[in-house]
């Protein structure tokens, strides 16, 4: 389209809004619109008037020219979400009864160094998982479903935490879970570690008044040492039963024998299994052969804490007589 021509448009179109404006601004003079445009529903109120004397590409660039400015489209920049699913530190402290929460790497082999002195697990999921015997579990998952797992040491499955691993794409996972007031456990006792020697044990017994000497017998206990003349071995299931005490929420274990010449001594391990701190209460200790009851070094005990517990109870009564002899007279006839 000839310049001298859209010049000349421009100039029009300058004028009808110059005079316009001064009718609209001269005071006294009702202003009445010519050729109002007719509201028309769905076209935008500032589409640019059609000329029909002009062709369409003049048309397309006179809207060009008078039409309004290009609107500038704000497109939405998708914000980078961080992931909902975070890796542990480090270092992760579990406790029993909680069920511990974190990230894994999605098909990749992730760590967990446990201090359990013989680890094992039990899991229903379909995950790959080793364990080394040196205390190191790999996991490897493809899936996005949680990988439930159930750690424990071998020797002594009461004591367990649980872990819940969610797979995301993280980089792998390498964390060391510490689990507060687990001990190794101890290995098996040989059932007679030390030989007794009743004359001994029951000088011991008799050298000072009977109260002293379960209080002295105590004290020994709990500094790791055995009574004079007492013999140690692995408690036998009478014993057990007649040092057996009530301690809800608890798990009581047998797991030695001090014999003397009055007195038994069964010590045992209880282990809080409870999500809750629990109080060792000796008065559990009720039974007919029970002398005195004591736990060390602690008294309460949180969730996976474990402690000793040393019971006395009488020995039994030894039969001191000779050769026995067929009774002729039984009683009551």
């Amino acid at each position: 389209m000839p310049m001298s021509c859209i010049k000349t448009i421009v100039a029009v179109g300058a004028i009808a809004v110059s005079s316009i404006a001064a009718a609209q601004v001269t005071p006294g003079l009702p202003v009445q619109p010519l050729n109002p445009p007719a509201t028309t529903v769905g076209v935008p109120q500032d589409a640019p008037a059609q000329r029909p004397n002009l062709t369409a590409q003049e048309q397309q660039a006179v809207a060009g020219l008078t039409g309004p400015a290009p609107r500038t489209v704000q497109r939405s920049v998708p914000q980078s979400h961080s992931p909902s699913v975070h890796a542990p530190p480090p270092t992760l402290t579990v406790k029993p009864g909680v069920t511990t929460v974190f990230g894994i790497s999605r098909s990749q082999i992730n760590r967990l160094v446990v201090p359990f002195k013989t680890p094992a697990i039990t899991t229903s999921s379909s995950a790959d998982i080793s364990v080394d015997p040196s205390g190191v579990v790999y996991v490897k998952t493809d899936s996005t479903e949680p990988v439930s797992v159930i750690l424990y040491d071998k020797p002594d499955p009461a004591f367990a935490v649980v872990v819940s691993m969610v797979p995301a794409d993280i980089p792998p996972v390498s964390v060391d879970l510490r689990v507060p007031g687990y001990y190794p456990h101890a290995t098996e006792e040989a059932v007679i570690t030390r030989p007794g020697d009743r004359a001994t044990a029951r000088g011991w017994e008799t050298d000072q008044p009977f109260t002293e000497t379960v209080k002295d017998l105590f004290r020994t206990l709990a500094v790791g040492k055995v009574p004079d003349g007492y013999s140690f071995g692995r408690p036998d299931a009478d014993s057990v039963a007649r040092a057996r005490c009530d301690m809800p929420g608890l798990k009581v274990e047998a797991r030695q024998l001090m014999t003397g010449f009055n007195m038994l001594v069964v010590v045992s391990r209880v282990t809080n299994l409870q999500p809750v701190p629990v109080d060792v209460v000796e008065a559990g200790c009720r039974g007919d052969d029970v002398i005195a009851a004591a736990a060390w070094p602690r008294v309460r005990l949180m969730p996976g804490e474990a402690t000793e517990l040393y019971v006395a109870i009488r020995a039994p009564v030894e039969d001191v007589g000779g050769e026995s002899r067929p009774v002729l007279v039984k009683e009551g006839r």
